[in-house]
């Protein structure tokens, strides 16, 4: 998938300044810039570092490029993906950290799922991404498509609320914990998601988590009082940035751990214990 990403591609609008582009989300459009510092869906560098990044296998890839024509066709809502320079990100921080247990707490359609459970060790039969979803059809996509890439002995989807999971994945083995953490669901259930994982010490002594969407539309350090007012932004937006706050807060708060909050992607937080 080394072309212009099709699902990006409907969110480029005219404008005066070329410079401009818009992202669609909900009501509203947001509009940023791809070389300043106001930016966030800058789409030519998107490109570019997905072109100079190291591909993924050619039958991942292949599975990739499928599942995601299949979500840009079946959701409104298909940039809930990551993008695929996001998810080469995840596949070589699975290796980085030699994973063996990883668990991602919102499966969408499995873009990153695929991507994490195709950097497992392949000799390694307990090697394994336990995904979480409470969207049945979404993760229905997310299984076929793991299994078109013949991954399905290295995936266990749960269905369900993620909260409810995770106790049940305590329940079940009190004393596992995960070599990475992917957070990617709701930004109401962040807080409580991170405060579970940790109370329960889930999260494995040199583990990371990997916080999604935590400069959400570059809308967070605005309604943090930092730079100049905010775009043009719906309330959901809005709404939704300020919880991401609260979540960034929130983690750099607690004496458990240490946390960097990057500028890339839609914001992306690495978080591990101190």
């Amino acid at each position: 998938m080394h072309r212009f990403p099709r699902f990006l591609s409907q969110y480029r609008r005219p404008f005066s300044t070329p410079c401009y582009l818009t992202r669609s989300h909900s009501t509203n459009s947001i509009a940023s810039t791809v070389s300043n510092d106001m930016g966030r869906l800058r789409v030519e560098e998107e490109k570019y570092t997905t072109d100079l990044s190291s591909p993924f296998p050619p039958r991942i890839q292949q599975s990739l490029s499928k599942l995601v024509d299949e979500t840009i066709n079946t959701f409104s809502n298909a940039h809930m993906m990551v993008s695929e320079s996001q998810g080469k990100l995840l596949h070589q921080l699975t290796q980085l950290v030699n994973a063996r247990r990883v668990l991602e707490i919102g499966t969408f359609t499995g873009y990153s799922t695929l991507a994490m459970a195709s950097a497992l060790p392949e000799n390694d039969t307990t090697a394994t991404v336990i995904s979480l979803d409470r969207n049945e059809q979404a993760q229905a996509i997310a299984q076929r498509y793991i299994q078109d890439a013949q991954l399905e002995n290295k995936v266990d989807f749960r269905l369900g609320k993620a909260l409810d999971l995770l106790q049940d994945l305590v329940q079940e083995a009190p004393s596992r914990q995960f070599d990475l953490i992917f957070l990617d669901a709701n930004k109401s259930g962040y807080i409580p998601y991170f405060d579970y994982i940790m109370d329960h010490d889930m999260l494995a002594d040199r583990g990371i988590m990997i916080a999604d969407n935590v400069l959400f539309f570059g809308q967070v350090h605005r309604v943090a009082g930092y730079g100049e007012a905010s775009l043009e932004a719906s309330k959901n937006i809005l709404n939704t940035a300020k919880k991401a706050h609260k979540f960034n807060q929130h983690v750099l708060s607690d004496p458990r751990v240490q946390v960097v909050v990057l500028p890339i992607f839609d914001g992306v937080s690495i978080i591990r214990k101190r």
